[in-house]
């Protein structure tokens, strides 16, 4: 059985707070912040070592989204969702539907055509979601 972890998670927006805190010439500690934020310092020295995929992300967030967003993660294969993403964007535009069948077979069609091996990546049902 695993163990849940006992501590508080930081939003991105709280995570982009703190990395402009800690920018700062006359930054406070990182034991000061995470008193002030109710986290470990393990948690704010994170923050502060994954920098800048935080602002990479958050950049592309509203200030609404980066308030209800605590966890996030970068996609193993960018390029193939980014294409991928194109595609549906401009069936939804022409008001074409898009079955999951299809975006699945249109990934794996994306996928061979940008050389990524079958065993890398398997386009199912539990990757749309």
């Amino acid at each position: 059985m695993s163990k849940k972890p006992n501590g508080k998670r930081l939003n991105e927006s709280q995570q982009c707070e703190i990395m402009a805190k800690l920018s700062k010439i006359d930054a406070p500690s990182k034991r000061a912040i995470a008193c002030e934020y109710d986290v470990n310092e393990g948690a704010i020295r994170k923050v502060w070592d994954k920098r800048e995929q935080i602002l990479e992300r958050s950049a592309l967030m509203s200030d609404e989204a980066k308030e209800k967003t605590f966890r996030s993660s970068v996609g193993r294969f960018t390029e193939l969702e980014d294409m991928l993403y194109i595609w549906i964007d401009s069936m939804r535009r022409a008001n074409l539907p898009v079955p999951p069948s299809l975006a699945i077979t249109n990934a794996k069609s994306i996928a061979s055509s940008l050389s990524i091996p079958k065993t890398n990546f398997k386009a199912s049902w539990q990757w749309l979601s």
